[in-house]
């Protein structure tokens, strides 16, 4: 007789094994690069041990945006426009905007900082990963490495 197969666990599975590959391309020492790069002007502020701990948190949200870009990589293999793609991601991509944006405000009153350019930066920062994790998805289908 055989077995019963539960297909949210496969899914799972499969889901585990797609992250994992597909986070052997991105460095860290670049992630935290381009954390100073954008975000730079709101750490000079920060008081003491928590700038580490502010670091971290951007690296997690990077991650996060690089895995969704690479989630939407097999549209673009198959020639999808990258202003299209984005379009379907934009609700969840959204969500991880609004969400950094959050634990930023944690750490500031909004007298301290400009409200706008912190929110962009958190936009243009998560943009940057959520795109190279596209072209490293697209680079991937490519080379059938999927």
């Amino acid at each position: 007789m055989g077995t019963i197969m539960n297909f949210h666990d496969k899914y799972r599975n499969k889901q585990l094994d797609f992250e994992r590959k597909t986070l052997r391309e991105l460095s860290i020492p670049e992630v935290e690069t381009v954390i100073s790069d954008y975000f730079d002007p709101f750490l000079q502020v920060v008081i003491g041990g928590y700038r580490q701990t502010i670091s971290d948190m951007c690296l997690d949200y990077a991650i996060e945006a690089y895995l969704l870009g690479a989630s939407y990589g097999r549209h673009g293999y198959y020639g999808e426009d990258v202003q299209d793609i984005y379009m379907r991601s934009e609700k969840p991509f959204k969500l991880l905007t609004d969400d950094l944006f959050d634990f930023w405000m944690f750490w500031y009153a909004p007298d301290q900082i400009m409200v706008q350019t912190l929110y962009k930066a958190c936009k243009d920062f998560l943009y940057y990963w959520w795109k190279e994790g596209l072209d490293s998805a697209v680079r991937r289908y490519r080379l059938k490495l999927h």
